[in-house]
């Protein structure tokens, strides 16, 4: 299965259809938090422009539109760290789910995922080890 196309889009939670991927703020600074945020679609900070750097291994960069910056884990080995924007890009893997339309954004070599636990806005998102049957790591991208 294929992955989306280079573009802007919004990250929406499978899990918490009304939670999209926020970089908190917006803010350019490193360590700024990535969260899960209601919907708002005059916020620049929940848009996030892909670039497809390896389709065959469906390897991508994300870039924050609002900041520039990039999510990234200082340790992409360690399930539950926090994903935080700052100005090194870090490259990830979108992986198919069993539903059209619905991906994991996980570590290039497959073994973690982004992960929104619950529906409170601000929550963090982690890293938490992959599982194609749950929905907490389930991303839908939505083009702008």
């Amino acid at each position: 299965m294929s992955i989306p196309f280079t573009g802007t889009y919004r990250l929406r939670s499978v899990k918490f259809p009304n939670q999209l991927l926020d970089l908190h703020s917006g803010s350019a600074a490193p360590g700024t938090p990535v969260t899960g945020y209601m919907n708002n679609y005059f916020n620049q900070n929940m848009l996030w422009t892909m670039q497809v750097v390896d389709p065959l291994k469906k390897i991508v960069r994300l870039i924050n539109v609002a900041s520039g910056t990039f999510p990234y884990s200082q340790d992409a080995s360690n399930p539950g760290t926090e994903i935080m924007g700052g100005p090194n890009a870090m490259l990830w893997k979108i992986a198919p789910r069993n539903n059209l339309g619905e991906y994991s954004i996980q570590t290039t070599d497959g073994q973690l995922a982004f992960s929104l636990a619950n529906s409170d806005n601000g929550t963090l998102i982690t890293l938490q080890r992959v599982d194609g049957n749950d929905n907490s790591q389930g991303w839908i991208f939505c083009p702008v």
